[in-house]
């Protein structure tokens, strides 16, 4: 074939609702509470006014109550900082060439590189790679040596057609005698941006999206 060779969670939005139905509820709590004792205060008779004791307890529990507030502000501050420290770590791979467990392959300038890792020697194995659409765009044998192998796509389809630069899904399957095996891949291309989505930071390669997580190898500049 001429076309293909051989890095649960909550999301950011829900952390932000959550913390603020916390908020909204301690200080509904605090403004209750407050509420409570000016009214207790106002109404307390003359002659048996509050015991001392009880009205320590409520005073206690009035500024643990204001306390907690302070605390939980001062925690999302606190997240924020390391989220913006985190994503700001990342900025010395842009550029860089990483390798990343995927099961999409990046298009970038017309090359997209990817690699998998044979258990044994394999009979025969295919690649294929598709579009957003599931549709077939170039599909081509690959190495069947046990190991890790690397394969190589241009670009262009069996009729000659050019793709344009994006993410396309990749399968690749091994043929060990009569067992069909789709094998796992990983995808290698340069990093054009970092970014924190959904609660997880991201790394971009052209228009596809890798988790950190998911890397495995960072290439040397050359």
């Amino acid at each position: 074939m001429t076309t293909i060779t051989q890095a649960t969670t909550l999301t950011a939005a829900q952390r932000q609702e959550t913390a603020l139905n916390s908020r909204k509820q301690i200080a509904s709590n605090f403004q209750d509470f407050l509420k409570l004792l000016t009214t207790q205060l106002q109404h307390q008779d003359p002659t048996a006014p509050l015991d001392t004791n009880q009205f320590t307890q409520q005073l206690v529990q009035f500024a643990q109550v204001e306390q907690q507030l302070a605390t939980n502000s001062h925690l999302e501050r606190l997240i924020t900082v390391q989220e913006t420290t985190q994503l700001t770590a990342l900025t010395p791979l842009i550029g860089r060439t990483v390798e990343a467990d995927s099961g999409k392959i990046a298009l970038q300038g017309g090359e997209a590189r990817g690699s998998y890792t044979l258990r044994a020697d394999a009979t025969a194995v295919t690649v294929t790679i598709r579009d957003s659409t599931g549709r077939v765009v170039a599909q081509g044998p690959g190495q069947t040596r046990a190991g890790r192998q690397e394969f190589f796509w241009d670009g262009v389809s069996a009729s000659g057609q050019r793709w344009p630069d994006g993410a396309y899904t990749v399968e690749v399957q091994a043929q060990y005698g009569s067992s069909l095996e789709t094998v796992p891949t990983t995808v290698i291309g340069r990093i054009t941006g970092a970014e924190r989505a959904d609660g997880t930071l991201k790394l971009a390669m052209g228009d596809l999206r890798i988790d950190t997580t998911a890397i495995r190898a960072v290439q040397p500049d050359r």
